[in-house]
């Protein structure tokens, strides 16, 4: 079955690889054999495969993290799996190493979520959508194209130098000067200073930081912070500025996670819960 699938894929090279996590994480840029651009939606996924030395072709669905402004490069955001059939591989890998690829599918974007304030609650690799979509509304903001989103990203991962594309998303959010309203706020659910973490940085795992910041219950035993200098009264103002039914939460990653904010966002009122769960289609 994965041959068959094969034949019906066009091939990609591998033109940057960087590593980071302690090399669990790794950002990986490809660039399309046949020269043609490569036309997506923000937000939606795509098959890769690999011929591996131990399972034959092995095909695995990941979301894009590029941008489909970013000029014939698609990029992904992968999480190495211990004696997973395909990351060793995928890890292994050095530039110019062959790719195989489907034409990208999915609903999960900023268009489907049919809200203008967004909030964006990622873990782990699971926030690599969110940085499509985020850089696709910056790309057209440096253009003249202003925003019509106001975006909140929670992103959370259990150290914090386990924060992919951490300083590209500062930068972005620190430009609400010039009209571009993102705020980004990432949370470490093993807050160690020897790993990263400071008092610019959440304790708690990203849910619960979520339910904290917009007064939604917390299990009594968590510890459970924002970062220092964001108020939650404030934070929970802006994103109910125009209602609740003016919100859309969209999120990805931990399905525990998805999972424990729907009670509370159905109870709020919010207008959308867009989820991405491409895995089990």
């Amino acid at each position: 079955m994965s041959e068959v699938l094969k034949k019906k894929m066009q091939t990609a090279t591998l033109v940057e690889k960087t590593v980071l996590g302690g090399g669990r994480l790794g950002v990986f840029k490809l660039k399309p054999d046949n020269g043609v651009r490569w036309w997506f939606q923000a937000g939606q996924y795509t098959t890769l495969g690999l011929d591996t030395a131990t399972h034959g072709f092995v095909p695995r669905a990941y979301s894009i993290a590029g941008s489909p402004l970013d000029e014939g490069i698609i990029e992904f955001y992968i999480a190495l799996v211990e004696n997973g059939q395909l990351t060793p591989t995928i890890f292994s890998l050095e530039v110019g190493a062959k790719f195989h690829y489907l034409t990208p599918k999915g609903k999960f974007t900023l268009k489907q979520a049919g809200r203008k304030t967004i909030v964006m609650v990622a873990t782990g690799t699971g926030l690599a959508p969110f940085v499509a979509q985020i850089r696709t509304l910056w790309k057209s903001h440096l253009a003249g194209v202003p925003s019509p989103y106001r975006v909140v990203l929670f992103y959370g991962a259990s150290y914090s130098d386990e924060f992919g594309y951490r300083s590209e998303l500062e930068q972005m959010a620190a430009a609400k000067k010039d009209g571009f309203d993102f705020t980004f706020i990432c949370t470490s659910s093993r807050p160690d200073a020897a790993r990263g973490w400071t008092p610019a940085i959440a304790k708690g795992r990203v849910n619960e930081v979520v339910r904290h910041a917009f007064g939604w219950p917390v299990p009594e035993d968590r510890t459970v912070s924002l970062p220092e200098g964001v108020d939650a009264a404030a934070l929970k103002a802006h994103v109910f500025a125009n209602g609740a039914a003016d919100v859309g939460f969209m999120a990805c990653g931990n399905p525990g996670m998805i999972e424990d904010l729907k009670e509370p966002i159905a109870h709020a009122g919010v207008g959308t819960y867009l989820v991405e769960e491409f895995w089990k289609a």
